[in-house]
């Protein structure tokens, strides 16, 4: 019998653009650049953290709960 795999999109937290898509068992740590924005995100695959690595600084809009 095959076990069907789940698989998740992963997608930039800065605009939204796929970066990668990881199975249900994928864990560790993966660096990968967003192809939209250019920013380069450390991501927790087991659990979906991410840390900006480099790039532009993330832009505020208006209407976000952290704009003043």
């Amino acid at each position: 019998m095959i076990k069907e795999a789940k698989i998740m999109r992963v997608e930039c937290p800065a605009c939204g653009y796929r970066l990668l898509d990881k199975g249900n068992e994928a864990a560790g740590p993966v660096q990968t650049k967003c192809a939209r924005c250019k920013r380069v995100w450390e991501v927790e695959l087991a659990t979906g953290e991410f840390k900006k690595v480099s790039g532009k600084p993330i832009t505020r809009r208006k209407g976000d709960s952290d704009s003043p």
